[in-house]
């Protein structure tokens, strides 16, 4: 087809299809000609279209709900968060939510990665918005809030919603085997007994490798849209995508610990530095596998401090480790609202780009 037929029939083909604006379309905000294209303007820079007032209605009341089931789950433990607060200084606290908000990022990108190797190649400022805010579903009762916002505001992207759900799944695996392998190991090489009470955590990983392959995870994904009842999709994700995920989701651990460290060393362990660095390490990513597997509690809630002070304690002491549980879940409480605000900032300032024909990031 030579340039002229083709400039004369591209414009309606994406008028019907905008998702078509290239030969490899990738998942992205909805968009339609910008005003006055009609009359021969500029073609060249899409407009997002705005989503239902109800569904912006549904995210503040989703922001709204988190909150007061943050708030509900914090009552009666003002005082000690307090005392444990009080003993650390500004820059440790600091320091240690820093760690906080990496983490959240690099989990941020890890689901981004699986997302990519599914097919849907999102912005990293609207990646970022669509998972940081699904994630505040975590604090409401019931394990399923996470994938269902990720489903419906991956939607507003052009992802489908089987893609989506498929994604949340996927990188909750990868959590969990990352998680495990840092947990045990790091625990492992710092002699305590903490892997012997938890020692069928370490099943995990070795289900987990197998579990994350391609071939096995596309098959069990394939099963899941059978059973739910759902259209069948391209499942297929890369190993490459997959390696990339886990990079990222051992990243994320890393951060966690380096978090639980640095109040471990604020609240005055006086004990060898690498020795709590492996027992933050390995607690916290421990602590976060034990919440998960408790799903009847939003987030974890008490389980994965409980896990903390039965890791931390005998090292730190049982009055060291339940501050450094709870100053943690208030650290890890302010990280995820302040991701969320500063994603959605961002994805907002990525929109008007797109509106006004700056390019975007990749």
């Amino acid at each position: 087809m030579n340039r002229a037929v083709r400039a004369l029939l591209y414009p309606r083909r994406v008028a019907a299809h905008p998702q078509r604006r290239s030969d490899h379309p990738v998942a992205g905000p909805v968009v339609e000609s910008a005003p006055g294209a009609a009359a021969g303007g500029d073609r060249s820079s899409p407009v997002r279209t705005r989503p239902s007032r109800l569904r912006r209605l549904a995210r503040v009341a989703l922001v709204l709900l988190a909150l007061v089931f943050v708030v509900l789950a914090l009552r009666g433990q003002t005082h000690e968060i307090a005392d444990g607060l009080a003993r650390l200084s500004i820059g440790t606290i600091l320091l240690a939510f820093l760690a906080v908000v990496a983490g959240l990022l690099a989990a941020a990108l890890s689901w981004r990665a699986v997302l990519t190797g599914l097919g849907s190649h999102l912005p990293l400022a609207v990646s970022g918005r669509v998972y940081l805010l699904a994630q505040l579903g975590k604090y409401l009762p019931g394990s399923l809030w996470p994938v269902l916002a990720q489903t419906e505001l991956g939607r507003e992207q052009n992802v489908p919603r089987a893609r989506s759900a498929v994604a949340a799944v996927a990188v909750l695996m990868v959590s969990l085997v990352t998680g495990t392998i840092v947990g045990v190991g790091c625990l492992a090489l710092s002699a305590t007994g903490a892997v012997r009470t938890y020692w069928y955590v370490a099943l995990v990983p070795l289900l987990g490798v197998v579990v994350l392959s391609p071939p096995v995870l596309s098959r069990l994904l394939q099963l899941m849209l059978r059973v739910t009842r759902r259209p069948p999709t391209d499942t297929t994700v890369s190993g490459r995508a997959m390696l990339v995920s886990a990079a990222w989701g051992f990243l994320q651990w890393v951060c966690f610990g380096l978090q639980a460290w640095l109040l471990a060393r604020g609240l005055g362990d006086g004990k060898d530095p690498l020795l709590v660095l492996l027992l933050a390490l390995g607690a916290f990513a421990l602590a976060w596998v034990v919440g998960f597997l408790v799903v009847f509690v939003p987030a974890g809630a008490g389980a994965r401090e409980a896990a903390l002070v039965l890791v931390l304690g005998p090292t730190l002491g049982r009055g060291n480790a339940l501050a450094l549980a709870l100053v943690s879940r208030v650290l890890m409480i302010v990280g995820d609202f302040v991701v969320v605000g500063l994603a959605v900032l961002s994805a907002r300032a990525h929109a008007r780009r797109a509106a006004t024909g700056t390019p975007p990031e990749a």
